[in-house]
C-alpha cells in the first residue's frame, strides 16, 4: 500500500511539473522516479504526455520477483479495480439515456439469477452494498492448495455461473457496505444486456471516442 501510494504521488509530482511548465527535462522527471530504479524490486511504468504528445516513457524496477524481467514500455498490467469508475459511467449513461433505472433490480436483467439477488438493485451493485459473495474467494475454494497466481482468472459469464451456484448473499441488500469485485462484474453485464453491444464495444463508442 505504501508504494503504491508513493507512486501516485510521485505521478502527481510528475503531472504537475509538466503541465507547469513545458521546459520540464526526461532527466529531471527521471531523477522523481529514481526511487523506483531497481533489478530486484517491484517498480512502475511512466507516461507523461503533454499538448498530446509523448514527452516521457520508461520503465522502473521488475514485473516478476521470480524471473526479475524489467518493466519497459510494453509490459502489460491488469488493470484491475480501475476498470470499475468506468463500468459505473457506463451504468450512468444508460440512466440517463432513460434504458434502466437504479431502483431496478438485478434479476430485471438476468432473470436466471437465483432468488436472492430479487432485492438487489443496480443501486447496490453501484455502491457495494449488494451483499454478492466475493468470486474470487469461490473461485479460490475450487483450487485449494494453489497458489494464488496459479488460480486462473474467468470473464464476467464465469463470474455469473459462480454465483448461480449460491444460494444467499453475504448479508441483505442495502444493510451492509462491501466492497464487491462480482457487484461490478454484474454491471458490466447489465451493460451487454441492455445496449445489445460487447462491453468493450459500449466503452469505445460512448466514452474513449467521444473524449479522444
Amino acid at each position: 500500500m505504501r508504494t503504491r501510494l508513493a507512486t501516485t504521488l510521485l505521478w502527481a509530482l510528475v503531472f504537475s511539473a509538466v503541465t507547469g511548465s513545458a521546459q520540464v527535462s526526461s532527466s529531471q522527471i527521471d531523477a522523481i522516479f529514481a526511487a523506483l530504479k531497481s533489478n530486484d524490486a517491484p517498480g512502475a511504468a511512466v507516461l507523461v504526455v503533454h499538448n498530446g504528445r509523448v514527452a516521457f516513457r520508461r520503465g522502473y524496477g521488475v514485473i516478476d520477483l521470480r524471473t526479475r524481467t524489467k518493466i519497459d514500455a510494453h509490459t502489460n498490467f491488469r488493470l484491475a479495480s480501475f476498470t470499475k469508475q468506468f463500468t459505473a459511467a457506463c451504468i450512468m449513461l444508460l440512466a440517463r439515456d432513460g434504458k434502466l433505472h437504479y431502483d431496478d433490480h438485478l434479476t430485471d436483467f438476468l432473470p436466471e439469477f437465483p432468488e436472492y439477488g430479487r432485492s438487489i438493485t443496480v443501486r447496490n451493485l453501484l455502491n457495494h452494498t449488494s451483499g454478492l459473495p466475493d468470486y474470487e474467494e469461490l473461485l479460490t475454494k475450487q483450487y485449494p492448495d494453489t497458489p494464488p497466481e496459479k488460480v486462473p482468472q474467468i470473464l464476467d459469464a464465469g463470474v455469473l455461473k459462480l454465483l448461480e451456484q449460491q444460494t444467499s448473499g453475504e448479508f441483505p441488500a442495502g444493510t451492509k457496505w462491501e466492497y464487491s469485485n462480482s457487484g461490478y462484474a454484474m454491471l458490466a453485464m447489465i451493460v451487454e444486456k441492455v445496449s445489445g453491444k460487447p462491453f468493450g464495444q459500449f466503452l469505445h463508442e460512448r466514452i474513449f471516442v467521444p473524449l479522444k
